[in-house]
């Protein structure tokens, strides 16, 4: 598998994921509007609404790591760093992304691991009893492919000539 087909694949990955991601954050908006109207219409808050707000918001954040790497809409120190020289500049991005990358690769591993851990003890949610180790590994599923999106930028940042 070429280059270019690796980064089509995760570009489209991160979209397929920026897409759910939305459609996460729409549903938290959707759950807690219908709670705020059944609580003042019906005098009845709807069950377990809290739980999936959170894990719409767990999943949410998890999941649209990617997208906003790709699209630099993460918090840098713009100001010093444009005041660098290229070559400098180019060295630190190596250096940030190559630490990114191994950071992020072992959170998603940890978070695998967690998720086997809630597997085998059978934990589930406290209200609904959604089984949390499905929560986990999607989180997982997103940090990976944030760690994905960081290796293939640390494979264009060392392929850039200096």
């Amino acid at each position: 598998m070429s280059n270019s087909k690796i980064s089509g694949f995760i570009d489209k990955l991160e979209s397929v994921l920026k897409n759910i991601a939305a459609t996460c954050l729409i549903g938290m908006a959707l759950l807690t509007g219908a709670d705020i109207i059944s609580r003042s219409v019906f005098g009845k808050p709807i069950l377990g609404v809290e739980e999936l707000v959170t894990v719409l918001a767990v999943l949410t954040t998890g999941l649209a790591l990617g997208y906003a790497q790709s699209q630099k809409a993460n918090i840098g120190v713009e100001f010093v760093y444009s005041k660098l020289r290229k070559q400098t500049r180019l060295i630190i991005k190596r250096v940030t992304t190559t630490a990114g990358a191994a950071l992020f690769g072992i959170v998603t591993w940890r978070l695998y691991l967690y998720g086997c851990t809630m597997r085998e003890a059978n934990e589930v949610t406290m209200t609904l009893e959604l089984p949390t180790d499905i929560i986990i590994y999607a989180l997982a599923f997103g940090f990976g492919c944030f760690t994905l999106i960081l290796i293939k930028e640390l494979i264009m940042l060392f392929t850039e000539e200096d």
